[in-house]
C-alpha cells in the first residue's frame, strides 16, 4: 500500500507537529510500502523534524493561494483543470490519499478551495481518501457535497460531529491526536521561577495595545481573559515566527515576559511548571490538559473549532479523549486496510 498524506503545514506550528507526528505514526504500523508526506513551505522549519523523520518523502506541495481569490469563473475555465491535471499525476502513484489534521476544511480558509479539490480528484480517480483529524465547516452546500465523497471523516471535536451530522453527513467522533503525544515534562523553563501562569495568545485575534493587567486579572479592553491571581503572568506562543512580534509588543504594555516556545519540548516544560494556562491557541490547551493543569479557552477567528475543544474539555476526563482520539486513529487504519487489501490484489 502506498500512502499519500497531503496538506501538511510545516511553518514551525507546534500543534502540526503533535498532531502529523502522532499520526504519521499510526501510519507507519500499517507497514506501507511507501509513506509520502506533501506540505507547505518547500524547506519545512527546523521544528517540524521529527515529523519528516516518520515519512519516506517529503514533497514541497505548495497551496494556490490565488484561486481562493479569482472569480469563480475563472477558477473553473483556468485553474480547476490545470489543478486537476497536477494533483491527477500525483495521485496516480498512491492507492489512498489523507488529509492532514487540522481546520482548514471551511469556507474562510483560503487552502479550502485546493483541499476540497483533492478530496473529488482522487474519489474521481478511484483512491481511498480520509479526513484524518478535522475541524470542518462552515462550508457551502458544494464544499459538504465533497465532504461527503471522502471515505472517511474523523471529526476531532464535537461541533465538527454535530455540523456534519445535522447535513447528513456521517464521521467518526473522535478527539484532536495530539491527545496521544507522548508529553515528557524535564525540568523547569530556564530564567522562570514557578508557579506562573501562562497566557497563549494569537496575533490576529486580540490587541495587544488594549491588554491590561488590573489587581491580577488580565483584561483586553472591558473583557476580562483572565481571572485574578498571585502568579505571575507569562505570555507565550506555540507558533513564534507567526506570534513574536506581537507578543514582544503585548508583553511590553503589561511589562511582563514572554516566551517562544521553539520545540514541543519547549512548551511541555513551560506547561508542566505553570500553576494555570489561558489560551486562544489549540493545541498549547490539549498540552495543559493532559499534564493535569487548568486550562481556559479564548475564542478566536475560528470558533468553530475552539468551541468544539471547550465542550470536550468541559464533558470528558483527558483518559476519555485519548481514548476517543485512538477510536479516531483505529477508524482511519480501518479505512486505509481496505486499500491495502485492493493493492494486494
Amino acid at each position: 500500500m502506498r500512502i499519500l498524506v497531503l496538506h501538511a503545514w510545516l511553518k514551525g506550528n507546534l500543534g502540526d507537529v503533535l498532531q502529523l507526528s502522532v499520526l504519521l505514526s499510526a501510519l507507519r504500523d500499517l507497514q506501507p510500502t511507501r509513506l509520502d508526506l506533501a506540505g507547505y513551505p518547500d524547506q519545512p522549519a527546523p521544528e517540524t523534524a521529527e515529523v519528516i523523520e516518520r515519512v519516506d518523502r517529503y514533497l514541497p506541495d505548495t497551496f494556490p493561494w490565488y484561486w481562493k481569490l479569482a472569480p469563480s469563473l475563472v477558477g473553473r475555465i483556468v485553474f480547476e483543470p490545470w489543478w486537476r491535471r497536477r494533483r491527477t499525476a500525483l495521485f496516480s502513484g498512491y492507492d489512498a490519499i489523507v488529509s492532514a489534521p487540522g481546520p482548514y476544511l471551511a469556507d474562510y480558509d483560503p487552502r479550502a478551495t485546493s483541499a476540497l479539490a483533492d478530496i473529488a480528484i482522487a474519489a474521481d480517480m478511484g483512491l481511498r481518501v480520509v479526513l484524518a483529524s478535522h475541524s470542518i465547516g462552515p462550508l457551502s452546500a458544494a464544499g459538504q457535497t465533497v465532504i461527503a465523497r471522502a471515505t472517511a471523516r474523523i471529526a476531532r471535536e464535537s461541533s465538527t460531529f454535530e455540523y456534519l451530522r445535522e447535513r447528513g453527513i456521517s464521521s467518526v467522533l473522535a478527539a484532536d491526536l495530539a491527545f496521544l503525544y507522548g508529553y515528557t515534562p524535564a525540568g523547569a523553563p530556564d530564567g522562570l521561577r514557578p508557579p506562573y501562569r501562562l497566557v497563549f495568545l494569537r496575533s490576529n485575534n486580540l490587541k495587544a495595545r488594549r491588554l491590561r493587567l488590573d489587581r491580577g486579572a488580565l483584561f483586553e479592553g472591558a473583557r476580562q481573559i483572565a481571572d485574578a491571581s498571585s502568579d505571575p503572568v507569562v505570555l507565550a506562543t506555540s507558533d513564534y515566527r507567526r506570534d513574536a512580534r506581537f507578543l514582544a509588543h503585548a508583553a511590553g504594555t503589561l511589562g511582563v515576559p514572554w516566551v517562544p516556545c521553539r520545540s514541543v519540548q519547549d512548551m511541555v516544560r513551560l506547561v508542566a511548571a505553570s500553576s494555570s494556562v489561558v489560551s486562544d491557541r489549540y493545541h498549547p490547551a490539549i498540552c495543559a490538559a493532559v499534564l493535569g493543569k487548568p486550562a481556559r479557552i479564548l475564542s478566536n477567528r475560528e470558533p468553530h473549532k475552539m468551541r468544539g475543544l471547550a465542550n470536550l474539555l468541559a464533558d470528558h476526563t483527558v483518559e476519555d479523549l485519548q481514548t476517543l482520539a485512538r477510536s479516531g486513529l483505529r477508524a482511519v487504519q480501518r479505512a486505509l486496510h481496505v486499500a491495502a487489501a485492493g493493492s494486494a490484489s
